[in-house]
């Protein structure tokens, strides 16, 4: 609902900087018996606030996660879903090797249980543990002994939760 006001504003000389004069016929039409005086017509719209809407949060999905799937590393897995943990990459040639993990979830992960697995080899990347943050980056060594990774062949990766399920694979 709108409400419109007319304010009348007689300006006469302010303060000796201005003068506004209008002829005062139009008052006359409105008024008739009015006096003419120089008048400025300030029209007021006033327009009840309305309410903000307040937008509805959009529900992100969150992937279902696969049955367990461990086999030892023996095998390539592929398939992954890259959720709540991702592999951002392996680096082979290091020394000790890591591998750099990425939360992509927004809760915190805890990878104490988890398993890392050089495929080629079927060997096991120890050194996953501790809690990651959501959206943390993180590098995870290899504490073993030795080197896991070739670095001459082919090496994708495959991250497992502690129930065993894929949830991560790194083509290489």
């Amino acid at each position: 609902m709108r409400f419109f006001s007319m304010i009348f504003v007689t300006a006469g000389l302010m303060a000796g900087f201005f003068s506004l004069t209008y002829p005062a016929a139009p008052l006359a039409h409105i008024y008739p018996g009015a006096t003419p005086s120089p008048a400025a017509y300030l029209p007021i719209i006033l327009v009840p606030e309305r309410p903000q809407a307040t937008p509805t949060p959009v529900p992100t999905s969150t992937p279902t996660l696969p049955p367990p799937s461990f086999t030892s590393c023996a095998s390539d897995p592929r398939g992954a879903i890259n959720y709540p943990v991702r592999i951002v990459t392996v680096f082979k040639a290091a020394d000790p090797e890591v591998v750099r993990l990425q939360n992509v979830s927004a809760f915190p992960v805890n990878l104490d249980g988890w398993r890392m697995c050089s495929i080629r080899g079927g060997q096991l990347h120890t050194g996953i543990g501790g809690v990651l943050a959501p959206g943390e980056t993180r590098d995870f060594p290899y504490t073993g002994p030795g080197f896991i990774w070739s670095n001459q062949e082919s090496d994708p990766g495959a991250l497992y939760d502690a129930e065993g399920r894929l949830i991560s694979y790194w083509p290489d």
